[in-house]
């Protein structure tokens, strides 16, 4: 579904792409990324670094594009053969919900940069089968082997990110009403076993650990740093969190959000698919409002400016109403006039046609602006200088080229927020055994500074985010 266009080869701003240094730097060096550490993600990306084809960047982007589309054509199997599968127009109403899914920016650019929302996409919809094939009580041993497929599937979607516990609610819902209507429970046992089997990913974190990898956020070894990293202790913080003057512009800055990803016709459809049809199975009536609000009401309440990313789950339940919308459509006749059908028809083709159009403003090919910072960056910096970075815009970049790409190996990169943690304290000795280090110690002051002191002959250079300009950095270093 539109997914053609290669990802770039380089860092990116765009499409929330930020932490795409921190992941790609962990990926290359076998590290652990930022809270919540994402297993799954990490892995995958791994396995996608032996394609030999392209940058290391480009592998691990591939499987964002890979994961969108295999979400889109996912999505539209479950329109159309569960969903829709009693309709006449079943076909073009997936069809139509599925494209016009695939296309809206918000799902599209994530297809171009590594970043964990395109898999996550893909394991949303991934639960959503799984709760469909609980709800309609699988019969057949083909059924069977797929629910526990997907069963693990489940488990290691909790390895990508957290918010796939969102779907809980529905999940438990579905074992209810599975056993409800006689399914056994030793089954139903079978399949959460499967799930703890998956979610076993997270083993990797303390395997990893102990080698001492330069990303190696929270040093989870032991217990402490385990739970402070799968919990996104420095992230809760932001957990509904938003200001109530702030939460009023973001739900008015929801509908413009809304009405660019639909268009002015997609809206309409939708509304109507989600107030007027009905859906042939009741059990999973409740389904895509519980999404939709879901992951909406978090959005909304996640106080980061990247959090519409958030929300691409309950796009993904709108575009259900639109083809749900649609196949009611295309059965609307005027007199003997098949204009319901030609209706959905054209709206299905405008969301094709409006690709080329869409596709210059989310495609991050075109994004150079960390590439440039961080090449010049370590053109100008001294031989065996220790660079201070600050803000997540200049200590990602560094990363991936130092870390991850091997440049300038004779540098020493300190993020500065992070030296108040003994587990980063501990990193760094493990990594700069030659750089003269404070003793180690949490909650740390200056630790930053008393580098410097314990290493007079080394020269120093400086970045930082320039404050109400997120994409400029400025840069202090000695001449060579």
């Amino acid at each position: 579904m539109m997914y053609s266009s290669v990802t770039p080869d380089h860092l990116v701003n765009k499409n929330n792409g930020g932490d795409d240094g921190d992941y790609i730097s962990a990926i290359l060096t076998g590290g652990i990324p930022h809270p919540t550490g994402y297993p799954t993600f990490t892995l995958l990306g791994q396995i996608f670094l032996l394609i030999p084809l392209g940058t290391p960047y480009f592998r691990v982007a591939l499987m964002s594009g890979i994961s969108a589309a295999l979400a889109a054509g996912l999505f539209f199997l479950w329109l159309a053969k569960v969903i829709l599968k009693d309709e006449k127009y079943a076909i073009l109403g997936a069809l139509c919900a599925a494209i016009g899914w695939g296309t809206a920016p918000l799902v599209w650019g994530q297809a171009f940069i590594v970043d964990v929302f395109a898999l996550q996409a893909l394991f949303v919809v991934a639960v959503i089968w799984w709760v469909t094939l609980i709800t309609r009580q699988p019969q057949t041993a083909r059924e069977k082997v797929l629910l526990s497929f997907l069963s693990i599937v489940a488990g290691l979607s909790l390895g990508n990110h957290i918010t796939i516990v969102l779907m809980a609610p529905a999940c438990l819902a579905a074992l209810w009403f599975a056993r409800k209507r006689g399914m056994p429970v030793r089954f139903l046992v079978v399949q959460i076993l499967f799930v703890a089997a998956g979610g076993l990913v997270y083993l990797y974190f303390p395997l990893r650990a102990r080698n001492y990898p330069p990303i190696n956020w929270g040093n989870p070894q032991n217990w402490k740093g385990f739970i402070w990293l799968i919990t996104g202790n420095p992230y809760q913080a932001f957990l509904f969190k938003t200001p109530f003057l702030q939460f009023v512009q973001r739900s008015g800055a929801l509908a413009r959000l809304l009405l660019e990803q639909a268009s002015i016709p997609g809206l309409f459809v939708g509304i109507a698919g989600a107030v007027l049809a009905s859906l042939p199975k009741p059990p999973l009536r409740w389904l895509l409002w519980w999404v939709c609000a879901a992951y909406t009401i978090f959005a909304l309440g996640y106080n980061t400016i990247d959090s519409t990313s958030y929300l691409i789950p309950a796009w993904f339940a709108f575009c259900a109403w639109i083809g749900i919308g649609a196949a009611w459509l295309a059965n609307l006749q005027w007199w003997t006039r098949p204009v319901g059908f030609w209706g959905a028809l054209i709206l299905t083709v405008f969301f094709v046609a409006r690709a080329p159009f869409i596709l210059p403003s989310i495609d991050a090919r075109q994004d150079m602006q960390a590439t440039h910072f961080i090449e010049n960056y370590l053109a100008i910096a001294p031989p065996n200088a220790i660079l201070l970075a600050n803000d997540d815009g200049d200590i990602f970049p560094l990363w991936y080229y130092h870390f991850g790409l091997k440049k300038r190996p004779d540098l020493r990169v300190v993020a500065v927020p992070l030296t108040q943690f003994s587990w980063y304290q501990e990193t760094l000795s493990h990594n700069y055994p030659d750089l003269r280090l404070p003793p180690i110690q949490d909650n740390a002051e200056n630790w930053d500074q008393e580098i410097l002191r314990l290493n007079p002959s080394r020269p120093v250079c400086r970045s930082q985010v320039i404050p109400d300009k997120t994409n400029d950095i400025s840069v202090e270093c000695p001449a060579k």
